[in-house]
C-alpha cells in the first residue's frame, strides 16, 4: 500500500506545515495546490525511479523534440494514478473543493505547436503502453509568451509559467558541457590527423525532468529538459527570418548534443561497451532540423572516443530511425553555412565529410549523375540541407504508416468526460488502453439510439463552453446555433484570412437582410502570430474588430458571433474541440504542417472543412464521406503557378461581386472599419498578388460551408458522420501510430 493509499489529508498537512506553517483549512489555493502536488511527487517519483531501474535491459527509446505540450498535469496525474476520487474525498472533509486546486495548476511552456502536440501524444503513449524511452527538450522557463488583447491588438506578455508549473519537476544534478566557436587546428598524429580546438567557448548545461505517467500501469518516463540561462529562456519559433534562424539553430545544437552526451553516458554507466550502442538505444527522428543529432554524434564518437570513423558510422548509422512529418519548405530545412562555421567549426568539418563520403557512394555506384549532384548534396551553395543528411546512410524508415498522432487519453478522457463516459458504456474501459476497438463504434452508424446520445454529448459540451466564456469573459452565447471553430498559430499561410473575408462577406450578406433564412452561426478563432510578423498580428487585429461590430450588431439577430480565443492553451482548447460542429483548417498546400488541432476537433466529433493540403488530404481519406471536405487549390496548382506566375488575384476581384465587396471593405467602404486601417491586408491580396490563393479559393470555400450548414440539419445522417471522426481515434490515436513503429523498431507484437 502506498502512502497516497492511507490518509492523504495527513500528508497533505505534514507538506503545508512544512512548507507554509497553515493548516488545510488556513492555506491558500496557491499553498495547498503545491501541498497535493509534492504529495503526488512522491508516488511519481518512486515510479519513475522503478521505470528507470527496469529500463537497464533491452532497448530504449530516444526522442527528441524542441516541444511538448504536457499542458496542466494535476488533474491528469490524479487520473493516470487513480486517486482523483480518494483526494477530493480526502479534501472535502477539511472543506476544501480540489477544483479550485485545478484552477492554480499553470500549463508548462515548452511549446506552442504542432510537433508539441504530437510529441506529447508519443510521450504519453511510450509511458502508458511501457515501452523504455526517454525524451529530451529544451526548458523554456519564459515559454513562448502570453498573449493579450490591447485596443484589438495583440500585445505579447512574459509567460510566467515557471512559478508554479515547475512544481512538476525533478532537478537533475548533472551538468553537461557543450563547445562552441573557436578554431580547430590540423595536425599529423601516428593513427593520422588529429583535430585540436583551441579558443573555443564553454556552454553549461543543466536538467530536469519531467515525469511522463503511464495510465494506470505503475510505468513513468522521464522527458529530461535541458537548461541554459539565456540560449534557452524562451522558445524561438522556426522561421524564415535569420535572426530567429541563428537563434533556434543554437538551440537546436544544445538539445541534440547534450542529449547525446546523456545517453553515451548512461549507456556506459550501465558497463556497457560504446560498440553495442545501437544494440540498447534507438533514436526515433522525425524532426529534420534535429538531424544535426547525426553528424554530432560522429564528432563525439571520433574526437572525445577515438573511433575511427568507419567503425563510429556504422554504430551511428544502426542507431537513428528517420521517419520525417510532413514536408516543410527547403528555406525552413536549412542552415546558413557561414553561421554553422562561425559557431561549431569542427561539426562543419564532420558535416563535409560525410558531405563527400556520400557523394562519392553516389558517384561509384551510379545513383546519381554529375547533373543531380547538386540536388543529392548535403553542402551546396553555402547552405547545409538537413533534409539530405539520412540519405548518406542513416536508417530511413519504409512507410509505415502516417506521422499523424494524437493522445486520445488526453482528448476523450480528460477533455471530453461526456464523450468517455459514452463510449465506456459501449465499449468498456478497453478503449482507454486499446483505442483500436474505437473502430467497432463503425458498425452502430445506423443505430439511433447511439447517434442521439453522440448528438446530446455535442449539445452538452456546446451547453458547457457557452458556461464558461459566460464565466471568464462575461459572453452570453446560444448552444444552439452552428459552432465553427479555426484554432491555430495565425499566419498568412495558414489562411485565417479567409475566413475572415467570409465571416465578412456573411455580415454583409445579413446587414443587407437581416429577415434572410440561414443556420445562426458561431465562429470561434483563436491562436499566436509571431511576435515579428506583421501580417499576422494585422489578422488578429481584423478578427477582433470584425468581432467588436458584428457582436454588437443587434440588427441582424443574433444570426452571426465571432469569437477571438485570446491567449489560446490547451486548458481553452480542451473547451472549444469537444464543442464544435464544424472544424476548418485552411493552410496553404506546399505550405507544411500537421494541423493536429484539425484532427483533434475531428476525433471530438467535429466534421471537417479544409483545403487540399496534404494532411488534410491523408485524413480525407480515412475519413467517411463528407466528414472532411475538402476545397480549393491543389499542390500540384500551387506549385505551377509559383513557377509560371500565371495566377492573377485581380481577376477573381474584378470577375466576382463578393470577393469584390469584401476586400473593398479592408479599405473602409461599407461602414465596417475605419478607412486605409487594413491596406495591408488589401494589398497583400490584390498590389502583391495574394501568394496564399485566398481569392482564388474563395468561392468554393463559401459554398462548400453553405452546403455543410444545410447537411447539418439532416439529423442522424449529421450525426453519422460525427460517429466516423469520433472513429478515427482507432486509426491516428498516438497509441495505434506508435504500435506500428515499435514492430518496426522492436520488432515486438505490441
Amino acid at each position: 500500500m502506498t502512502i497516497l493509499d492511507e490518509r492523504p489529508e495527513e500528508e497533505i498537512q505534514k507538506i503545508l506545515y512544512q512548507h507554509g506553517a497553515v493548516t488545510i483549512e488556513e492555506a491558500s489555493s496557491k499553498e495547498l495546490y503545491r501541498a497535493v502536488s509534492y504529495h503526488i511527487r512522491e508516488t511519481i517519483g518512486r515510479q519513475m525511479s522503478r521505470t528507470e531501474k527496469n529500463s537497464r535491459e533491452g532497448m530504449t527509446m530516444v526522442y527528441m523534440s524542441m516541444e511538448y505540450l504536457p499542458g496542466s498535469l494535476l488533474r491528469k496525474n490524479m487520473d493516470y494514478l487513480d486517486k482523483g476520487e480518494s483526494l477530493k474525498k480526502a479534501l472535502e472533509k477539511r472543506g476544501c473543493n480540489i477544483n479550485d486546486l485545478i484552477l492554480e495548476d499553470r500549463e508548462l511552456g515548452l511549446g506552442y505547436s504542432d510537433i508539441g502536440y504530437l510529441s506529447n501524444g508519443l510521450m504519453d503513449t511510450f509511458a502508458s503502453g511501457s515501452y523504455n524511452a526517454i525524451g529530451y527538450g529544451l526548458l523554456y522557463r519564459e515559454g513562448y509568451f502570453r498573449q493579450e488583447i490591447e485596443n484589438f491588438q495583440q500585445v505579447e506578455k512574459s509567460d510566467t509559467w515557471w512559478v508554479r508549473g515547475k512544481n512538476w519537476l525533478y532537478k537533475g544534478d548533472r551538468k553537461y558541457k557543450v563547445t562552441t566557436g573557436g578554431r580547430v587546428d590540423i595536425s599529423m598524429g601516428d593513427k593520422g590527423l588529429v583535430f585540436t580546438t583551441a579558443d573555443t567557448k564553454d556552454l553549461t548545461l543543466r536538467y530536469y525532468d519531467l515525469p511522463y505517467l503511464g495510465y494506470r500501469n505503475g510505468f513513468c518516463n522521464r522527458l529530461r529538459l535541458f537548461d541554459h540561462e539565456t540560449i534557452t529562456r524562451s522558445i524561438k519559433p522556426l522561421d524564415v527570418t535569420s535572426e530567429n534562424r541563428r537563434e533556434r539553430f543554437k538551440q537546436e545544437y544544445l538539445l541534440v548534443s547534450a542529449a547525446l552526451q546523456d545517453v553515451i553516458r548512461t549507456h556506459l554507466s550501465n558497463g556497457r561497451e560504446l560498440d553495442t550502442l545501437n544494440e540498447h538505444f534507438v533514436f526515433l527522428m522525425m524532426d529534420t532540423n534535429l538531424l544535426l543529432a547525426i553528424p554530432e554524434m560522429m564528432r563525439i564518437l571520433v574526437d572525445q572516443y577515438k573511433l575511427e570513423w568507419d567503425h563510429a558510422w556504422d554504430i551511428t548509422s544502426d542507431a537513428f530511425f528517420y521517419t520525417p512529418l510532413v514536408p516543410l519548405e527547403d528555406t525552413l530545412l536549412t542552415l546558413e553555412g557561414k553561421t554553422f562555421r562561425e559557431w561549431l567549426p569542427r561539426l562543419w568539418m564532420v558535416l563535409e565529410e560525410i558531405h563527400h563520403r556520400y557523394l562519392n557512394m553516389l558517384k561509384s555506384t551510379g545513383e546519381v549523375e554529375d547533373g543531380g549532384i547538386e540536388s543529392s548534396g548535403i553542402l551546396w551553395d553555402d547552405q547545409v540541407r538537413l533534409y539530405n543528411i539520412p540519405g548518406a546512410g542513416v536508417y530511413e524508415g519504409p512507410p509505415i504508416g502516417h506521422p499523424l498522432a494524437v493522445s486520445h487519453r488526453r482528448w476523450i478522457l480528460s477533455g471530453n468526460p461526456p464523450l468517455r463516459k459514452l463510449m465506456e458504456e459501449y465499449l468498456g474501459e478497453e478503449f482507454i488502453r486499446n483505442p483500436g476497438v474505437v473502430k467497432r463504434l463503425l458498425q452502430l452508424d445506423d443505430d439511433s439510439d447511439l447517434l442521439q446520445r453522440i448528438a446530446g454529448v455535442k449539445e452538452e459540451n456546446k451547453r458547457l463552453l457557452c458556461q464558461e466564456l459566460y464565466r471568464k469573459e462575461g459572453i452570453l452565447l446560444d448552444p444552439n446555433t452552428v459552432f465553427h471553430g479555426y484554432l491555430k498559430d495565425i499566419s498568412s499561410p495558414n489562411r485565417q484570412i479567409l475566413m475572415l473575408l467570409w465571416i465578412m462577406d456573411q455580415y454583409l450578406m445579413l446587414r443587407d437582410n437581416p429577415n434572410i433564412d440561414m443556420v445562426p452561426r458561431t465562429i470561434f478563432m483563436g491562436g499566436k502570430a509571431a511576435a515579428n510578423d506583421s501580417e499576422g498580428k494585422d489578422t488578429i487585429r481584423l478578427a477582433n474588430r470584425l468581432a467588436n461590430v458584428i457582436n454588437g450588431d443587434k440588427a441582424i439577430k443574433e444570426k452571426l458571433k465571432l469569437i477571438f480565443v485570446h491567449d489560446l492553451s490547451l486548458k481553452k482548447e480542451g473547451f472549444v474541440y469537444p464543442a464544435l460542429d464544424i472544424t476548418h483548417s485552411l493552410t496553404t498546400p506546399t505550405k507544411g504542417g500537421l494541423h493536429l488541432a484539425g484532427l483533434t476537433a475531428m476525433i471530438n466529433g467535429a466534421i471537417a472543412i479544409g483545403s487540399r493540403e496534404e494532411t488534410n488530404e491523408l485524413l480525407g481519406e480515412y475519413a467517411a464521406d463528407g466528414s472532411m471536405e475538402l476545397f480549393g487549390t491543389t499542390a500540384e496548382e500551387v506549385t505551377r503557378f509559383y513557377n509560371t506566375k500565371e495566377y492573377s488575384s485581380q481577376e477573381f476581384y474584378y470577375l466576382n461581386r463578393n470577393i469584390r465587396r469584401t476586400v473593398d471593405t479592408l479599405l473602409g467602404k461599407n461602414d465596417i472599419i475605419w478607412e486605409g486601417e487594413f491596406r495591408t491586408i488589401h494589398d497583400m491580396l490584390l498590389k502583391y498578388n495574394d501568394n496564399n490563393f485566398v481569392l482564388r479559393d474563395f468561392e468554393e470555400y463559401r459554398k462548400r460551408i453553405e452546403t455543410m450548414e444545410a447537411d447539418y440539419l439532416t439529423g442522424d445522417e449529421w450525426t453519422a458522420r460525427m460517429l466516423h471522426n469520433i472513429a478515427l481515434i482507432g486509426e491516428f490515436a498516438s497509441d495505434v501510430v506508435v504500435s506500428r513503429y515499435a514492430k518496426k523498431l522492436w520488432q515486438t507484437s505490441k
